[in-house]
């Protein structure tokens, strides 16, 4: 776990002296992509890291190699196959170019859009996402598009915001056919329709009905490419209170913001509203869980905002405010930039413990242990 760690804190350490420290323009670009090298090079270079690593990927590589076509995968996806397949019979290309295609995009967007970038990163890496990576690489590439097109969603002029969040979604979905139901972010950037009035209640329900929902859902995907997860080992619900409680606070929080600014006459902007639609679909989808794992795999196109939603709400949250109410019932002597810092040390220690749980003690994504291609010739 050491490399994954210490790859982090160099990109920590060089993004912080980009901002804070540097002010000549092209040193400060220069640290920025430099900052990109250590987990570009921990992921470019790992060898049978990530669950899906040598039964699916290497696999389908061997076997387009072999001029066998591979049925589902998308062609976006054997695209990239192909390529790497004209330099070499060996896969260990194909991680290189889908690891820098997925780190040149999330980071390029945290560049950019984020409003704060050492903390997007902090979630990208303790939010299990750089884990997510390593073995969904399929998924992740797509995820990286939708992420790239929600920046050109942002733009005034309606048309060309629409038209570019649609290539890319293209893009996506011909890297993974599931990200497909990312085309309904176009609709969650006006009002918030995706409204806690009725998200904790439907959430409740579904946790309620549980397995019973899929008798209405297994005949709609029985004709369908993804009827695999009508049976065997896919077909099962998953209940995960980490996950559900995470995106519950973070929902909870967004939406006692956009309250409290409506409540004060100040209206939360284009993207906040679109950041909170969008965690109120990643909670119901996490609670989706229970009826049907595929929910879980769905929901990362959607929680993966949170690399960028979190750092907003935390940017936007007025904690002088906050600090004269909590002075006038609790505490005299609190500012606002203790909790500031407080807020942010909560952040950072929740994510910490949600990594410890699930990638460390539980493995998930199986990143652990960490071998590069370097190693592939030893006993």
């Amino acid at each position: 776990m050491y490399i994954y760690i210490i790859s982090f804190l160099i990109t920590i350490l060089l993004i912080y002296l980009a901002k804070t420290k540097v002010k000549n323009t092209k040193i400060k670009v220069i640290l920025l992509v430099l900052a990109v090298i250590p987990m570009l090079l921990v992921s470019a270079l790992r060898y049978q890291v990530g669950t899906d690593y040598t039964k699916r990927y290497v696999e389908n590589y061997r076997m387009l190699q072999k001029g066998i076509d591979v049925e589902d995968l998308e062609i976006g996806f054997k695209a990239i196959d192909y390529v790497c397949l004209f330099f070499t019979k060996d896969a260990y290309l194909l991680f290189i170019v889908t690891s820098l295609i997925i780190l040149s995009i999330v980071f390029e967007v945290i560049y950019k859009k984020s409003s704060n970038s050492i903390l997007s990163v902090i979630i990208f890496f303790l939010g299990g996402y750089f884990f997510g990576t390593l073995n969904l690489v399929r998924q992740y590439i797509a995820v990286a598009f939708i992420l790239l097109g929600y920046q050109f969603l942002m733009f005034e002029n309606r048309k060309k915001a629409y038209s570019l969040f649609v290539l890319c979604g293209i893009l996506a979905f011909l890297m993974h056919s599931s990200s497909i139901v990312c085309f309904a972010i176009m609709f969650l950037t006006r009002k918030n329709i995706i409204n806690i009035k009725w998200v904790l209640p439907v959430s409740v329900l579904i946790l309620i009905l549980n397995k019973n929902i899929m008798t209405i859902l297994a005949p709609i995907i029985k004709n369908t490419r993804f009827n695999i997860y009508l049976t065997g080992k896919f077909a099962q619900g998953d209940l995960s209170i980490i996950t559900i409680a995470e995106n519950l606070i973070v929902y909870l929080w967004f939406s006692i913001i956009y309250y409290y600014e409506k409540r004060q006459n100040r209206k939360l902007e284009k993207e906040g509203i679109t950041f909170l639609n969008i965690q109120g679909i990643t909670l119901l989808l996490s609670v989706s869980g229970v009826v049907h794992t595929q929910f879980m795999r769905i929901m990362i196109y959607f929680s993966a905002f949170q690399i960028l939603s979190i750092p907003y709400f935390f940017n936007i949250t007025n904690y002088e405010e906050i600090a004269e109410k909590i002075k006038t019932k609790i505490n005299k002597n609190i500012s606002g930039k203790a909790i500031k810092t407080i807020t942010y040390a909560c952040i950072v220690l929740a994510f910490s413990g949600m990594l410890i749980y699930t990638n460390i003690l539980h493995n998930d994504n199986g990143v652990l242990p960490y071998k590069t291609i370097f190693e592939r010739d030893k006993k």
